[in-house]
This record gives structure tokens, C-alpha cells and sequence, in this order.
């Protein structure tokens, strides 16, 4: 009789402890919904300012906005970050993964021009149920994964054979090839990641030197900076003949944006000056350009040495310097 009781008392403890756990679950869960749909009500607000400042990033307070639309996609980067990380932490959890929202909502399939590398797993030689071996393909499940293969370096060795003339003992060679350096080491490819990642990605020499090191390939700042410059020699005439295909319209629409410039101690901030040429709105026929000048300020001289000897209507915003 004791030891019925004490099997009671027993069942009695281990029901109050699943009902417990079963309780603390449940507020889990409920509270990770609250954060699921509050998260979820912050992101639909943020896409919505965002969609809203890229529709008015070219307004009168453009610079301003644009600061500010990085800001909101910075915090828009956070709360999905967040909103992601918690979903993972709780899966374990069986009434948070019944309840959370899932995430992943209307995804988007991977473009189909992307090339494709086949995985075929093993399949089984016999039924895991009756042990036969008289299998029949059924289908088959794929899942795509986006997979992204890092960049290689490469020597390549342009090699020049010399030959000799029996008769007359003349020695005839191919022409060396053209490169974008004289007697440089580097290829156009090379080169035109370089300029890339400086211009575009806003992506500064000596990072691109670490990166380069941890690759295993030594170059340093100043080699990288003399590649830029014989580069930015080379181009010149294509700079040149960009000018003055597009200050050959009579109409220009001019802007400026700022540009972080590294100094010592501090960024300071540069003005990238563009000047587009685009008559296609009003029944002109030639290819539309943009010619860009860079400045250290926004002195009002830059325009003006820019636009020197040219006439015409400026389109632009209410800076004074275009007067």
C-alpha cells in the first residue's frame, strides 16, 4: 500500500512538472509571436519609408534624404538580422515553431541564368522496409542553394618565341602585346577590379592591399596607387571625349553628391559634380552621357571652371554656385 502511494506521489510531481514546462513554453511562445508580429509591423513600416524616400531622393533636400535612406536601410538590415536570429535561437522550441511567423514569405526562386552544378546523392541499393532490391525511380526533390566560388589569381605567361632565318640569319619575334601599364604585372581584369572597388564599392587602397595579403598576394598601397594613376592617365582621352560629346547639348542637367574623402585624423567630405546630357525627352536622337568632376568642397568656382565656354540651359537645384 506504501508503495502505491508513493507511485501516486510520484505521478503527481511529474504532472505538475509537465505542466509547468508546459505553461513556461506557452509564454515563450507567446511572447515571441508579440516580437514576431511587432518586428514584422517595423519592418513593413520601414520598407514603406524607404520605398517613399527613393521615389523623392532626387527633392530639393536629396542630400539630406539620402543620408537619412541609408540610415533606415541600415536599420532595416538590423531588425531582419534580428528578427532571423531569434527565429533560429527558438526552433528548438515546438510551440514557438507552431506559432512564429515564418520569414520567409514569398521568396523569390534564384535567377536561372546563374549556372547550375548538379548534386546527386547516393541512393539506396534496397527498401530500408523489406530489404528488396527491385527499386523503381519514383522523382526525385531538388533544393537550390546559392553558392558563390572565390576568386582565383592567376600568372598568365605570354611567351615570344625567336626564330632564325637560315638563309640570311635574321632573327624574327612576335610583337609583345598591348597592357594597360607599360611593363606592368598587372592584367586589365586585375585593373579593372581595382578601380571598382576604389570608385564604386568606395573601397580605399590599403583595405584593398589587406585583402589582397590575406589572398596570399603581397601588394602593397603605394604599388596599388601607382596602378590607379597610370590607369587614370590611360582613360584620359576617353574622359576627354565623354566632356565633349556631352557639353556639345544645349541642355544639361547638372547635380552634386558628397563623397567621403579619408585625411589624417578624420573623413572629410568631397563633392562628386555630374553633368548628364539626355534629349530623349525632348525628341533629340544622340546617346545619352554623364560626364563626372570631382572637388575636395563645393566652392562655386568648380562649376564654373567646369562649364567654361559652354552655353546653354542648366537644369539643376537652387545652388548658387550654377548661377
Amino acid at each position: 500500500m506504501t508503495g502505491s502511494m508513493d507511485d501516486i506521489t510520484a505521478l503527481h510531481a511529474a504532472l505538475a512538472a509537465a505542466e509547468t514546462r508546459a505553461r513556461a513554453a506557452e509564454t515563450r511562445a507567446t511572447d515571441a509571436e508579440a516580437r514576431a508580429v511587432s518586428a514584422e509591423a517595423q519592418i513593413t513600416h520601414l520598407k514603406h519609408l524607404i520605398a517613399r524616400m527613393r521615389q523623392d531622393r532626387f527633392g530639393a533636400s536629396s542630400e539630406r534624404g539620402r543620408r537619412l535612406l541609408d540610415q533606415l536601410e541600415l536599420e532595416l538590415e538590423e531588425l531582419e538580422t534580428t528578427q532571423a536570429e531569434d527565429a533560429f535561437e527558438n526552433a528548438a522550441d515546438l510551440a514557438v515553431r507552431a506559432t512564429a511567423p515564418r520569414t520567409n514569405r514569398g521568396r523569390q526562386p534564384l535567377p536561372a541564368d546563374v549556372p547550375r552544378e548538379r548534386v546527386v546523392l547516393p541512393a539506396p541499393t534496397q527498401c530500408p522496409c523489406c530489404g528488396g532490391t527491385r527499386l523503381s525511380k519514383l522523382g526525385e526533390s531538388i533544393t537550390e542553394t546559392l553558392e558563390v566560388i572565390p576568386r582565383q589569381f592567376k600568372v598568365i605567361q605570354t611567351v615570344r618565341e625567336k626564330f632564325t632565318c637560315r638563309d640570311c640569319e635574321s632573327i624574327t619575334q612576335p610583337p609583345a602585346p598591348f597592357y594597360p601599364i607599360s611593363r606592368g604585372r598587372a592584367g586589365p581584369e586585375l585593373l579593372a577590379g581595382i578601380l571598382c572597388d576604389k570608385y564604386l564599392q568606395h573601397l580605399p587602397l590599403n583595405r584593398q592591399s589587406d585583402a589582397f595579403a590575406r589572398e596570399g598576394i603581397d601588394l602593397d598601397t603605394s604599388t596599388l596607387a601607382d596602378w590607379v594613376g597610370a590607369c587614370t592617365a590611360t582613360l584620359a582621352p576617353l574622359n576627354a571625349l565623354i566632356r565633349v560629346h556631352v557639353l556639345a547639348a544645349g541642355r544639361l542637367h547638372a547635380d552634386d553628391t558628397t563623397v567621403p574623402v579619408l585625411a589624417k585624423g578624420r573623413t572629410r567630405t568631397g563633392r562628386l559634380w555630374n553633368y548628364v546630357r539626355d534629349d530623349h525627352p525632348f525628341g533629340g536622337t544622340a546617346p545619352p552621357a554623364v560626364w563626372f568632376r570631382y572637388s575636395r568642397d563645393r566652392k562655386g568656382e568648380h562649376p564654373v571652371d567646369h562649364l567654361s565656354g559652354w552655353t546653354g540651359i542648366v537644369q539643376s537645384d537652387a545652388y548658387a554656385g550654377y548661377n
